[in-house]
Order: structure tokens, then C-alpha cells, then sequence
């Protein structure tokens, strides 16, 4: 079967993204196929880039992409952990629009990437919190308390985990003032003060002087 016309200029490496995003929201054809070739196409030149468009349009127009939140959340299982990047990122934007609250469903299977396979899907499921805790204000309490408790969830060797810290510290940093944990996000950032990675020691320092902690 022949390929899609679209498929070759997705492809190429120098591929226009932005003209690509605008084309998505303004062609209901182009946006399915973009989404039908994230969702099929094996060849990581075609299905990343589509990333890079479909991201990018649902993050201004997630309302354009809600229809498709099912095919996104199977992704969050996929064996290759780059589907999985994708799912965690697009259900994200999404959740702005899911006024029928279907992340309740899949919130337990979302934060499962806390301890993924692989550490760099992890550093992306916690970097989609701050668009989930905006949206979804209801999960801050259970969100919070699984951060803070990386150290029992998470399996990753020890540099690892200090590392993954600086980007816990950013997500905390974005509920901070509206939380009534504010005790124990304290005591959290305090104790990474000494932390063998050089990223989240500038992270706490930055914090602390923020709040004046």
C-alpha cells in the first residue's frame, strides 16, 4: 500500500513544524492523518516529527485533539518509551479541555511513569505535571505526596534520582502558594541542599531565596 503523500514531507529533516501545526488546525483532513501517522508510522523520522506538530497544536488548541484522548492514553503502555513521552505530553494538554473529568480514569496508569522503565520518560512525566496541576487543580494533595515521596517510589540509581529532584523542585515550585503542604515541600527542597547533582542544588538555592525559606 502506497504511502501517504504527507508522509515524505513529515519525514524530511528539515520538515516545517510550525506550517504544519497551522495546517492541523485548519484542515480537519491533514490533522487526522498527522494523528493516524503519530499513532502507526514505525519510522521515528515520521512519527516524531508528527509529535512535534500534534504537541505543539494541542498545547494552543488541545479542543481540536480531545476526540483522539483514548488513542493517546493506550499510548501511555506502548513498549517503546518515546510513544509513551508522547502519550504523557498530549494527554497533558488535553486535560485543559476535559471538562467530563476522563483523567480520573487514567490517572492511576499516568502516574505509574513516575518509575518507568526508563529514567528520560520519567524526567517527562514529571515535567508534564505543571500543565496537569494547573488544569486539574482537584489532584495537587495526590501529586504532591507521590513527589515528595520519590525516594520509596523510584528505583533509579542514586544520581539519577538527584537528578530528577531539580525537575520535582520546578513541578513544586508551581503549587507551592496555593497548597496547604507547604511544610513539607519545605522540608523536601531544604533536604536536597547537599544534592549530588549540580542542576538541583541551583534548584533548591533558587527556591529557597523565591520564599525566602
Amino acid at each position: 500500500m502506497a504511502e501517504h503523500p504527507l508522509v515524505e514531507q513529515i519525514a524530511d529533516k528539515n520538515v516545517d513544524i510550525d506550517a504544519f501545526v497551522k495546517a492541523v488546525w485548519e484542515d480537519v483532513t491533514i490533522r487526522e492523518e498527522v494523528v493516524r501517522q503519530l499513532l502507526t508510522n514505525s519510522n521515528i523520522m515520521v512519527y516524531y516529527h508528527c509529535y512535534y506538530i500534534i504537541s505543539k497544536a494541542s498545547e494552543e488548541k488541545p479542543e481540536l485533539f480531545y476526540q483522539y484522548w483514548g488513542d493517546f492514553v493506550f499510548l501511555l503502555d506502548h513498549k517503546n518509551s518515546y510513544h509513551r513521552d508522547i502519550g504523557l505530553t498530549i494527554i497533558a494538554n488535553l486535560t485543559k479541555v476535559d471538562e467530563s473529568n476522563a483523567f480520573a480514569d487514567v490517572f492511576p496508569k499516568y502516574m505509574e511513569r513516575f518509575n518507568d522503565d526508563k529514567f528520560m520518560t520519567a524526567q517527562c512525566f514529571v515535567r508534564n505535571l505543571k500543565k496537569i496541576l494547573r488544569n486539574k487543580q482537584e489532584y495537587t494533595t495526590q501529586i504532591v505526596h507521590e513527589l515528595l515521596d520519590i525516594d520509596n517510589i523510584c528505583t533509579y540509581p542514586a544520581r539519577q534520582k538527584a537528578l530528577l529532584k531539580s525537575d520535582i523542585i520546578e513541578v513544586l515550585d508551581e503549587v507551592y502558594e496555593r497548597t496547604a503542604h507547604q511544610e513539607m515541600i519545605a522540608a523536601f527542597v531544604r533536604a536536597q541542599a547537599d544534592s549530588i547533582s549540580p542542576k538541583t542544588q541551583k534548584k533548591v538555592k533558587a527556591f529557597l531565596k523565591k520564599y525566602t525559606l
